[in-house]
């Protein structure tokens, strides 16, 4: 997979994560997650901004409309080095005592409001 190739799973990736935590209307974001995941690692050089502007390649939203579940979004994110997403989420997810099960999602479209 090249670079740009994998940055678009992984935008791909979290807004389909995006969805299912709105969804369910989980009490924290995929930028929580991500800022869980970096901010202190990354210091000085932390920047998650872009995760407000994934909607801006219509590539990212189009995600929505193809079959996925939340094991392909982990599997994504194992494969682009992103485990620390995970464990963030595996922690909040304990954390605010929310159940899980995999769910089949075809064709959601939901556009983010």
């Amino acid at each position: 997979m090249s670079s740009s190739s994998d940055h678009r799973s992984v935008a791909q990736a979290l807004y389909q994560l995006d969805f299912y935590l709105h969804t369910i209307h989980a009490p924290f974001s995929i930028k929580d997650l991500y800022r869980g995941a970096y901010e202190e690692r990354r210091g000085e050089r932390y920047d998650d901004a872009w995760l407000d502007h994934l909607e801006d390649d219509p590539r990212i939203p189009e995600c929505l409309e193809q079959s996925f579940t939340a094991h392909t979004i982990v599997e994504t994110l194992l494969q682009t080095g992103h485990e620390a997403i995970l464990r963030q989420l595996i922690k909040r997810i304990r954390k605010e005592g929310i159940g899980f099960t995999q769910a089949y999602i075809s064709g959601a479209g939901r556009r983010k409001p």
